[in-house]
């Protein structure tokens, strides 16, 4: 199996190097990552300047650091770095991309812009508690069973799988794996207020992931009970409902 590894965390990150371990045994890997970190830059693409590739070398892979977003990453070693694939794996992330953080996430950018492509897909995230704490080998080898699952599954054309991995601070283990759907509660915006040197107002997004609902049995509520998640997201967003009523008065 033919396997691309890229990420949204640039391509220093510890989680993609711990993904790389994970799955090198899957498969030939290839990597191509940005070159620094493009966190929530959703689905972003770079079309007004040129995009600088780097060989990228370190004890574990060779790769190519791309001067771009993470879904860009993916475009350009479909089209010119490495060629058909079979699986993307996007990740692993720093924090977690449930409910409808997906929208934001570059993690599950790159993930769906191979899903766009008809690559099957699985986006990885990591739910952090102590953020200076680094948990990523142990979430890999976790990672590692939930992509297991996912391949044996199936999974289908213009899907992608996104797998959280939940909070493993102090020797925490998941209680299991599970099969949940996307929560679609609005998040609660927060802002920090101040004002810069000449005087102009901020606002600074604080960074935090606070739901006005949960959801029960989402994929939210599912890793706050300590749980892996697994959800399939689908790139067709039509309403067909809505679409029936808006065709009616053109009949």
């Amino acid at each position: 199996m033919k396997i691309l590894l890229t990420n949204d965390d640039g391509i220093e990150a510890a989680g993609l190097h711990a993904a790389y371990d994970a799955i090198k045994d899957l498969g030939e890997v290839h990597v191509v990552a940005p070159a620094r970190v493009q966190s929530a830059t959703s689905h972003a693409i770079t079309l007004h300047r040129p995009m600088v590739v780097t060989p990228y070398e370190c004890d574990k892979f060779k790769g190519f650091a791309v001067d771009g977003r993470p879904a860009d990453c993916v475009k350009l070693a479909l089209a010119e770095l490495v060629g058909p694939v079979d699986l993307v794996i996007s990740g692993i992330n720093h924090g977690a991309n449930v409910g409808i953080n997906v929208q934001y996430s570059g993690t599950v950018g790159a993930a769906r812009e191979a899903a766009f492509q008809g690559v099957p897909a699985i986006a990885l995230s990591l739910h952090l508690g102590d953020k200076t704490q680094d948990h990523y080998i142990r979430a890999a080898g976790h990672a590692r069973r939930a992509i297991d699952t996912a391949l044996q599954a199936g999974i289908d054309q213009g899907v992608l799988v996104n797998i959280n991995v939940p909070i493993l601070d102090a020797g925490a283990e998941p209680v299991g794996i599970k099969a949940v759907p996307l929560n679609v509660s609005p998040m609660h915006d927060r802002f920090n207020k101040a004002a810069d040197d000449e005087g102009n107002t901020t606002y600074q997004a604080q960074d935090s992931m606070a739901f006005s609902d949960r959801g029960e049995a989402t994929d939210v509520d599912t890793l706050y009970a300590k749980y892996i998640t697994l959800t399939p997201l689908h790139y067709e967003q039509t309403d067909t409902a809505a679409l029936d009523r808006l065709r009616a008065p053109l009949d």
